[in-house]
Order: C-alpha cells, then structure tokens, then sequence
C-alpha cells in the first residue's frame, strides 16, 4: 500500500470512530443565523427560523402586502430581513437555560441585550422570534 492511501485508510477509520460532532447548537444556529444576516444571505437566515416564526411573519407580511394594494412585495423574507438595515453585531452570548426541546440565551449585540428563545426542530435548533406575541 502506498503512503497516500494508508494516510488516506488511516484519516477515514479515525473519521469512522470519532463521534460526530453536534452540527446544530443553540449558540451555532445563533452565529450563522446573524452571520448570514451579515452577508445578505436572507433566505438562509429565513431558513434559521422556527417554523410557527416563519407562519407568524408570513401572515404579517401579507396582511401588509394587501393593506397596500401589493406595493410591499409579500415574500416575508424580503420584508422582514430589508437589506438596507444593517444587522446589528453579534458581541456576546450566554446559554441561560436548556433541555432538549427549547433554549434560552442572553445575547448582547452593538444595539442592546436581549433574551432569545431557539426550538429544536427536526434535530436542529432554529430561532424562535413569535414566542409571546399576539398573532392579530
């Protein structure tokens, strides 16, 4: 067997016995969720949302979209995440609590400290914004 592929054998069974890391954490979905903000990257950030977010700002966004004769466009991604606000900067964050369904973190960023909620979704985390608010 040459060098290369006993390497190459060697880096796949190591790969093979190593537990697979956790992908989806609160704090990451939190990072890449204001990282893809950052980068413009809206239907990704869209992505990162709970579902019942996702229905709650939808309906926002159409009701707006009917309320103004269909000059708002009604693609709740496109309004919610405006390109032309900058996202404030992630500074730091702090799991307060957690199990396995739902995760609390204190989050300062460049504007203010707030508590977020993330929901465990499918295995992954996902940011939920509506927890608390009345939908009208």
């Amino acid at each position: 067997m040459s060098p290369i592929k006993s390497r190459i054998f060697v880096f796949i069974a190591f790969y093979a016995c190593t537990p697979p890391l956790e992908m989806s954490s609160p704090e990451n979905t939190l990072r890449q969720f204001f990282h893809a903000l950052s980068q413009g990257k809206r239907a990704q950030a869209w992505e990162m949302l709970s579902s019942d977010t996702q229905m709650f700002l939808a309906h926002k966004v159409a009701l707006a979209s009917e309320n103004t004769s269909g000059l708002l466009p009604a693609s709740p991604a496109t309004i919610v995440f405006v390109p032309e606000l900058a996202p404030p900067l992630l500074e730091t964050m702090e799991l307060v609590e957690a199990d396995e369904k739902t995760a609390r973190l204190r989050v300062v960023t460049s504007q203010k400290s707030t508590l977020l909620t993330m929901k465990k979704e499918v295995g992954l985390w996902k940011l939920a914004l509506n927890l608390g608010v009345p939908n009208e």
